[in-house]
């Protein structure tokens, strides 16, 4: 439903930093504690069919972030002909849905396969929310009389796609006109609805799926950890490709730990000394051989987790994704 009145999102906050030089500037720190406010959110929200429309865009309630950035650029080493600088950030960065529109406690930002991404009162932005197996008090799972578990059909939250912290390192060496660079990047923690795991186990093409089937595809195998509804132990033998087709069916079985590191770049290059530059009409000229994304290590081996993110509401789904490209490149620099 259009929405007339509708007002910019307006965000307010306090920061403090310091930057500090020491030791000649070998060494540089940054520091910045924030919190912001972000209020007059832009959201859609649902209503009553009878209106003509199911949902309507608008300005709802505050969200508050808190965080602490840190930076540092070192030289350990800084000589006529050989040096060593190092560079780093570390940044962690919490937030709490304060409140909502017209006294609503829950927001579907966006959804796929099932799962709503929410935002929830009294909780963090970006809440991953579907059903999970049925379990009992001890967290065991329970299981019907054919040995398959059994989904629960309340939907709760299965995590949060919001990292515990993100972070990176530079490091730099020169020798004469050489110079070697590489950089590393990544995040702990947060939470992915990974589309590509949830249907690799139905399907059967993922490694996990072994189990059960290791010698055999007709091979069968007792749920670990399962009671059957009375409490007893799980007895009952299943064919593995009926367990595995069985777990399409709670979302849970999608969720995966989004914790990664990433050799994001390394770089070669070589300047060529200053008669040979000016030779070629120019004072100085680089080559350098560079590249992206070369390495990913990842908490879960399926996907990469930076792939279920983009710049809608719905972040921290993955459907399907390919893995950031690798790529390898030549550069040639020059300055007049």
């Amino acid at each position: 439903m259009p929405n007339a009145n509708l007002k910019p999102e307006q965000t307010t906050g306090e920061e403090i930093g310091t930057d500090l030089g020491l030791f000649d500037n070998r060494v540089a720190l940054n520091a910045t504690l924030y919190q912001k406010s972000t209020t007059n959110q832009i959201l859609p929200v649902s209503i009553s069919g009878t209106t003509g429309y199911t949902q309507a865009v608008v300005n709802s309630g505050e969200v508050r972030n808190r965080g602490i950035e840190l930076a540092a650029t070192i030289m350990p080493i800084a000589q006529p002909e050989f040096g060593w600088s190092v560079v780093a950030n570390w940044a962690r960065n919490t937030n709490k849905v304060l409140s909502l529109y017209s006294g609503v406690e829950r927001i579907v930002v966006g959804n796929y396969w099932s799962v709503n991404v929410t935002a929830d009162v009294g909780q963090p932005y970006g809440n991953l929310v579907g059903t999970k197996w049925m379990r009992d008090d001890q967290g065991r799972i329970v299981v019907n009389n054919k040995g398959l578990p059994i989904r629960d059909s309340k939907q709760v939250v299965l995590g949060n796609y919001n990292p515990d912290w993100v972070g990176g390192i530079t490091n730099t060496f020169t020798y004469k006109n050489l110079s070697l660079s590489f950089s590393f990047d990544g995040q702990m923690g947060g939470r992915v609805y990974s589309v590509t795991k949830w249907f690799g186990q139905y399907s059967g093409v993922l490694q996990a799926t072994l189990q059960g089937r290791e010698n055999n595809w007709n091979d069968s195998m007792v749920v670990r950890n399962a009671v059957y509804q009375n409490g007893t132990p799980d007895t009952t033998r299943v064919l593995a490709q009926d367990y595995w087709h069985n777990t399409f069916y709670a979302q849970e079985m999608g969720i995966v730990d989004a914790t990664y590191l990433k050799l994001r770049e390394l770089r070669l290059g070589y300047r060529l000394p200053p008669s040979a530059a000016r030779f070629l009409g120019f004072s100085v000229v680089t080559v350098a051989l560079v590249g992206h994304n070369l390495l990913l290590w990842a908490k879960q081996p399926t996907i990469d987790p930076e792939t279920a993110f983009d710049t809608s509401n719905r972040q921290g789904v993955e459907n399907g994704q390919l893995p950031t490209a690798r790529s390898i490149g030549f550069t040639l620099s020059l300055r007049p």
